[in-house]
């Protein structure tokens, strides 16, 4: 309910930014009044009639909060985007004005010529060719009535309901005759132009469906079979680590909070190679993403196997991961955006982890021993090979994908939804880890190693999607090294932070509850 609101709000957001490119143009070059014809003085000005006028915003919102699938949400946030833009672009061409001083409001003792008078006083009598009330109430309707098509009431309603707003585009003497014709098809091209750039029962646009991960260079094909082989050779089980009897002394609850963030890194990550390989067409990178799917949900276990021993439980989510869990609703295989996204985030996270936080563990007091050196043995050794085939997909991704090519790939929401989810994820690691001693400056070889990754492989130098994670990179650096000094200097304040993050859990729980966990199988 929350996110489909918010997809609400986001798309009178833009609606309102094109509304007012229009409304800019009109202010700078004179409208032109266009003559009235027969029909419209046929038309009566009936003031009573802006009631169903504005019922444009509420029917939006019931339009949001009942389409049945993410690619409907799609389809009716392009249709408004594009019925928004054309009108806009018109409106900058060729401005144009209502004469609404011959239509006066005289009877302001009236409720519905209060209404009308204030919708007058809000939206002035410019940019009336093509109507974008027509163009919206016909893009929204026929976006609706696609996805309700098996209704036929709703199907009915919907249709109705525009040619209900056409008319009162006239009767509240807001627009031409002219206006609502030229609006009704600048409506319907947005619908059709919605249902053919998202088509069928996803949310991935056309133009980045994906015909499947593969490698195609000879090397990586030799590379991915010998890796198939050694992977299958070595996997393991949680058995096979000597773990003692316990129950073992309690952890400080911050390492409880810890060990829990990385838990769902750690499942995030398998779900990511899970994704990774449904994507996959080739045997080998197949099989190899579903055995590096099972080593990250044995991470997981094992560190749920850790917390067990100590007497603790797996504490819910931090913000941040469940930002991350909350996205995976969006993420489609069939999307070449999405899993070359997937496969170019997770060796960056794969380095970050094996910098910072395992090594961080490995040495911590509580945690020390033969048997947890054993199994973060186990880790690393599992992680290294993730991320040769990793880099292997993403040399080719980046190849494939250079300079603008590669630019249809940032269109991808769920980048930009990533980049509010990061920093939680930071500081839900990191805040809790510099509380119990970890040093920030160890850090920094392993963003060194990211930023000049390039020079050891020139196909990203051109792949705009790696250079999203440089810029995310050198934000880490510069934080490190700002956070390094301040610890130094005495002025990180580490009570405070972990204080924040206890806000954030709070504020994660409250919106998600149990009920992601729950959806992603991690209760």
């Amino acid at each position: 309910m929350a996110k489909r609101v918010g997809m609400w709000a986001l798309s009178l957001t833009l609606l309102l930014c094109f509304y007012a490119l229009g409304k800019l143009s009109a202010a700078v070059f004179e409208p032109s009044v266009l003559p009235l014809t027969a029909l419209d003085r046929a038309v009566p000005f009936l003031p009573w009639t802006v009631w169903l006028y504005g019922t444009i915003t509420w029917v939006s919102l019931f339009a949001w909060l009942t389409i049945p699938t993410r690619a409907d949400g799609a389809r009716l946030m392009t249709s408004i985007l594009i019925a928004s833009a054309t009108c806009a672009l018109v409106f900058v061409v060729f401005p144009t004005s209502f004469p609404r001083e011959l239509y006066p409001l005289t009877q302001l003792d009236s409720a519905s010529q209060r209404e009308l008078a204030r919708l007058r006083a809000a939206d002035s009598p410019s940019n009336c060719l093509p109507s974008l009330h027509v163009a919206l109430a016909w893009g929204i309707a026929l976006t609706w009535a696609s996805a309700l098509k098996h209704r036929r009431v709703a199907w009915l309603a919907a249709i109705a309901w525009a040619v209900t707003i056409s008319v009162t585009t006239l009767t509240t003497k807001q627009h031409f005759f002219v206006d609502v014709p030229s609006g009704m098809i600048v409506g319907v091209f947005a619908w059709w132009a919605a249902a053919k750039l998202f088509p069928g029962s996803t949310s991935t646009p056309a133009w980045v469906r994906s015909e499947g991960l593969t490698l195609t260079w000879d090397t990586h094909k030799k590379a991915a079979a010998k890796l198939r082989l050694a992977a299958q050779g070595y996997q393991w089980s949680l058995d096979e680590v000597d773990w003692p009897t316990g129950p073992l002394p309690p952890l400080d609850p911050l390492l409880v909070r810890l060990i829990s963030e990385l838990i769902y890194i750690e499942e995030i990550a398998g779900m990511n190679f899970a994704i990774l390989a449904k994507a996959s067409t080739s045997d080998d990178l197949r099989a190899l993403y579903g055995y590096f799917a099972d080593e990250e949900r044995r991470h997981a276990n094992g560190l749920r196997r850790v917390l067990a021993l100590h007497g603790a439980s797996v504490r819910p989510p931090g913000l941040g991961n469940s930002l991350v869990l909350d996205e995976f609703d969006a993420l489609d295989h069939e999307s070449d955006a999405d899993v070359l996204l997937i496969a170019t985030a997770n060796p960056v996270f794969e380095t970050m982890l094996d910098a910072g936080t395992v090594p961080f563990l490995r040495t911590h007091p509580a945690l020390r021993s033969p048997w947890f050196d054993d199994f973060v043995k186990r880790i690393t050794r599992d992680e290294s090979a993730h991320l040769a085939v990793n880099w292997m997909v993403v040399r080719e991704a980046g190849q494939r994908y250079r300079g603008l090519a590669g630019l249809s790939l940032l269109l991808n929401p769920s980048i930009y939804r990533g980049m509010v989810a990061v920093p939680f994820m930071s500081l839900d690691v990191y805040s809790l880890a510099h509380a119990m001693g970890y040093r920030f400056e160890t850090l920094m070889p392993a963003f060194g190693k990211l930023w000049r990754l390039h020079k050891r492989y020139a196909e990203l130098r051109g792949f705009p999607l790696w250079s999203v994670f440089r810029v995310f990179t050198a934000a880490g650096a510069i934080a490190t090294i700002v956070s390094a000094r301040l610890a130094r200097a005495g002025l990180i304040f580490v009570r405070f932070w972990t204080a924040v993050t206890s806000v954030t859990d709070l504020f994660a729980r409250l919106v998600f509850g149990r009920r992601l966990l729950s959806k992603r199988g991690l209760e």
